[in-house]
């Protein structure tokens, strides 16, 4: 598993390739089967992910329903941000909708390696300004798009997570029904 975050690292940074194998050492391997939990939410997370194989979902449970945020695919860093940074209760579950290998550190390790290592935490900042900049698309898509719209952009950007991800789940993370899911899937296809 280690090998997949080297090659991540290596595509996305310009890391010497003895600190890539420091870094990497410092993270430890997890195997999550399907529909188990990574991170519950109310409980407070201390560790950041690398997801190296398979799908989490991530969604926040309120008044008994599920609303679903985003998925995590591999190749992909993954954390309850707010439980990590300021050891609070998650507001987020994370759960395995395939069996996941992920890369784990833990928040002591992994803020040791950002300090140590400059052109680490460069990396870092640019993992999280990526995911703060997808996190604002969706906040804006919500804002000015339809239901419509917010589907069509999914399926021309994303087309293969209608083949991996349910799409009771899908439904959720766009702010629709299943239902509605349906019917403009099959507008879609005539």
């Amino acid at each position: 598993m280690k090998e997949t975050l080297i090659k991540y690292l290596s595509d996305i940074s310009s890391l010497p390739d003895n600190d890539k194998l420091i870094i990497v050492d410092c993270f430890q391997e997890k195997e999550i089967s399907k529909n188990d939990f990574w991170i519950k939410q109310g409980e407070v997370s201390n560790e950041f992910a690398f997801v190296c194989d398979g799908i989490l979902r991530v969604f926040h449970e309120f008044d008994g329903e599920e609303i679903t945020l985003q998925f995590v695919f591999p190749r992909s860093f993954a954390a309850s941000l707010s439980s990590l940074a300021y050891n609070m209760p998650s507001q987020w579950n994370m759960q395995a909708l395939t069996d996941c290998k992920l890369l784990l550190i833990e928040r002591e390790k992994h803020h040791e390696t950002m300090f140590k290592y400059a052109k680490a935490l460069s990396v870092y900042e640019n993992q999280f300004l990526k995911a703060f900049v997808n996190m604002e698309s969706r906040l804006l898509s919500f804002l000015h798009l339809s239901a419509e719209q917010r589907f069509q952009k999914l399926f021309y950007e994303q087309p293969e997570i209608f083949n991996l991800v349910p799409l009771k789940h899908i439904a959720s993370s766009l702010g629709i029904t299943a239902e509605t899911l349906s019917r403009l899937r099959k507008k879609q296809f005539r």
